[in-house]
């Protein structure tokens, strides 16, 4: 069933359900694909074979696949390969612009440092305000009126 050029469909990955034809068994599992999909080694458990057979080449190139699809009517995936271009060299800086970094990270360094002292001020301010409020609410007991001795009436007992 599995055999060079035959048309497939592609049932996992990011190609799925795209057509392609067989151009090479690299061994049980594997064959080489293209077509409408990558130009790649696939698992034969992730193809779907069509009845369809085309005669071509034991790894045939790109080109040669895209004119039988196109006898077909399928068309097969164009990708262009992108132009190689020079990366850029990263410029080394000079001695003066590395001193301006520094002085530049210092100024930061101090802003933040003066913001953290504030902050930090204005915390312990906080605090101080509500351990007073605290201690003078402790402090403050509720006044008890003062307790007078209480006098023992006299009554008068009669005597019969």
């Amino acid at each position: 069933m599995i055999e060079i050029g035959r048309l497939c469909v592609k049932l996992a990955g990011r190609d799925a359900g795209k057509k392609a034809l067989i151009i090479d068994i690299l061994d049980d599992k594997f064959v080489l694909i293209d077509g409408e999909t990558r130009r790649r080694k696939c698992n034969i458990l992730h193809l779907e074979p069509l009845a369809q057979v085309v005669n071509i080449k034991k790894n045939s190139s790109h080109e040669e696949v895209a004119k039988v699809l196109k006898e077909i009517g399928l068309e097969a995936r164009e990708t262009k390969p992108k132009p190689k271009s020079q990366r850029p060299w990263a410029k080394r800086k000079t001695p003066e612009q590395l001193r301006e970094k520094k002085e530049e990270k210092k100024k930061l360094r101090d802003v933040f440092k003066l913001k953290k002292k504030e902050e930090k001020a204005s915390a312990k301010e906080n605090s101080l305000e509500e351990k007073a409020e605290l201690e003078t609410k402790e402090t403050k007991v509720p006044e008890k009126k003062e307790n007078k001795p209480k006098t023992a009436k006299k009554t008068s007992v009669k005597k019969e």
